[in-house]
């Protein structure tokens, strides 16, 4: 594996063929060049050298974004529909169960007993019912709304998108989706029903959502800044 030592950073050189440009990539998995294969090295050294300060700045965001993992141990704060629970844990000789009050979320199961990957299982099933019946019920409203008519809705797990839209007409949603404000929901819901008429991302696209949801952007803006803050 080819790299390149930066300021402060090492990028990781990934060749191709087909490439015809230069491109620079910050992720969790750090920096990487990509780069046509008949490129030299020299030209890509040149060019991480100018984009240094926009890379240490992806790179500062990038740490801001890591979020630490979920112990779901008593007293962890979780979200639902932008809100914040207190996790609380109870012992019982019931089967494991889950319920919710004005400001806990509460497992009742054998703790003394149970892993802890078995009570997150228990949670996040949990979290797929409430997803699933509020995601099914609030497109069908807005459905209705915007006479936008899907041929299914789903509920699915998604590690890199909130939605989808087939050329069917059939949405799927991130069950994950039903941490995030119910304003934020609306807009992924919206986008999606719209691309039931635009399967692209083109000017007219957009123009469509802004009729159903004019600050669609600061929603968008929200999933952007706060998404990663959604992974359980």
């Amino acid at each position: 594996m080819t790299t390149i030592q930066g300021d402060g950073f090492t990028v990781t050189i990934i060749k191709s063929k087909r490439r015809k440009t230069m491109a620079l990539k910050v992720d969790n998995k750090g920096v990487s060049a990509h780069i046509p294969s008949t490129l030299p090295l020299a030209t890509t050294q040149a060019f991480i050298n100018q984009r240094t300060s926009w890379i240490q700045k992806k790179l500062a965001q990038q740490q801001q974004r890591t979020v630490q993992e979920k112990q779901f141990e008593d007293g962890e704060v979780f979200l639902l529909l932008g809100e914040n629970y207190t996790l609380r844990l109870f012992q019982s000789d019931e089967k494991a169960l889950v319920k919710k009050t004005t400001s806990t979320i509460e497992f009742y199961g054998r703790l003394n007993k149970l892993s802890k990957p078995a009570i997150r299982a228990t949670i996040i099933d949990w979290y797929k019912q409430q997803a699933d019946g509020y995601l099914t019920a609030r497109t069908n409203w807005l459905s209705d709304v915007t006479s936008l008519q899907p041929i299914s809705i789903t509920i699915k797990s998604y590690k890199a998108r909130w939605g989808s839209c087939s050329i069917k007409g059939e949405i799927n949603f991130n069950w994950q989706l039903i941490q995030a404000p119910q304003d934020v929901i609306d807009y992924v819901i919206t986008h999606e029903l719209c691309h039931l008429t635009h399967h692209n991302h083109s000017p007219k696209f957009w123009f469509l959502v802004e009729q159903f949801m004019p600050d669609y952007k600061r929603h968008r803006q929200w999933l952007k800044n706060n998404g990663h803050k959604l992974a359980l």
